[in-house]
């Protein structure tokens, strides 16, 4: 008998398509984190330390709870790395509107780390997206977007007003 999964599943969602797709995200990812890791490697740092300089560069001040909310990491995770980040004069913390609130804020050392690892992957993206179209693009996008869950979606809208 036909196995009617094979005749109802179009070509592109069988599990050969998907894990070539799951491959691509790999490889993607991979180039995408490759000239900042080597930045971020002759300063002893990782990719941990780039996500942290990254979300408190882009809301210019954020408060220690609302960073451990986008990066969905554990307050001892993010204690390790912030305190290097603080020690080599990366980050500020400082007491926000009552004193349990910590904000944090780059220093000009850390938008000087920030604005060149963005450069890089903003240009590699740039180049990229100069050899597709509009809908292209758009439809990347969605895919993106629809591959996020909605409680991360409501924090990626949120960091995105």
């Amino acid at each position: 008998m036909t196995d009617l999964n094979k005749i109802l599943t179009p070509l592109y969602l069988s599990n050969i398509e998907i894990k070539k797709i799951i491959e691509l995200l790999f490889f993607s990812y991979r180039e995408f984190t490759l000239g900042p890791d080597e930045i971020l490697n002759k300063l002893s740092f990782g990719r941990a330390h780039h996500r942290i300089i990254y979300f408190v560069g882009k809301q210019k001040t954020i408060t220690i709870k609302d960073l451990l909310t986008i990066l969905k990491i554990t307050k001892q995770s993010l204690s390790r790395v912030l305190n290097q980040l603080v020690k080599e004069k990366y980050i500020i913390v400082a007491t926000g509107e009552d004193k349990r609130t910590k904000n944090l804020s780059l220093t000009k050392l850390g938008i000087d780390l920030e604005n060149q690892l963005s450069k890089i992957q903003i240009n590699n993206i740039k180049n990229i997206f100069r050899k597709f179209d509009e809908s292209d693009i758009n439809g990347f996008k969605k895919i993106l977007y629809a591959m996020i869950n909605d409680g991360n979606k409501k924090i990626f809208n949120e960091i995105n007003k």
